[in-house]
Parts: structure tokens; sequence; C-alpha cells
């Protein structure tokens, strides 16, 4: 078996939003309304007061190998994401090149 849930009777949208730092569950769609969960969700997008929104396929029932999977996340989000994932490498490269210098230059004292 793939894990992938094809008939719409076993899954169904459900639109999350992202406040103080935590995901919590808004709104749940039946599986065929993808397209109402996303203009439900772009609506969402727009209010201040979310700092991101995403809509997730979630299985009616627990099935192994079968998760729930993002299918749209706000663009705004994303575009914070990988900022502050460049942000990480970025120091980390730093951090690395840093330690890189320090041991070269102790190894020129010896």
């Amino acid at each position: 078996m793939s894990g992938a849930i094809e008939n719409q009777a076993d899954f169904f949208f459900g639109v999350m939003v992202l406040k103080d730092e935590k995901w919590s569950p808004h709104s749940k769609f039946e599986g065929g309304a993808f397209g109402t969960a996303l203009l439900s969700a772009e609506e969402l997008d727009n209010i201040p007061k979310f700092d991101g929104v995403k809509i997730m396929k979630i299985p009616v029932k627990s099935t192994p190998g079968v998760e729930p999977k993002e299918m749209w996340i706000s663009p705004r989000f994303e575009a914070r994401q990988r900022a502050a994932s460049s942000a990480k490498v970025s120091a980390g490269l730093k951090s690395t090149q840093q330690k890189m210098d320090a041991a070269r230059r102790s190894q020129f004292k010896k």
C-alpha cells in the first residue's frame, strides 16, 4: 500500500492557524472541498492576529503509514520560514568559519 488516501470519505481538510507560536485547528472541510478550504484559508491569512495559516489533509481513521499531509501554507508564513532557515544556515557557516580560523591560529602558534 502506498500510504495515499484516495477515497474522499477517508480524509478531511483541516484549516489550521498559527497564533503565539502554536498551530490550532480552525475549521474542517469534507474530502472533496479543497477549493472551499483554500478560500477560507486565504481569507484567514489576511487577518493580522494569525501568524500563519495552513491546510492539512487528515485521515479520518488512524491507518499505519498514513500521516496528515500539509497541502497549502500561507505565502507570508512560508517566506518567514525560509528567512529563518537561511539565517540559521548563515549563523552556522559563520560559527564554523570562526572555529576553523581559531584552529588554524592555534596550529601556527605551536
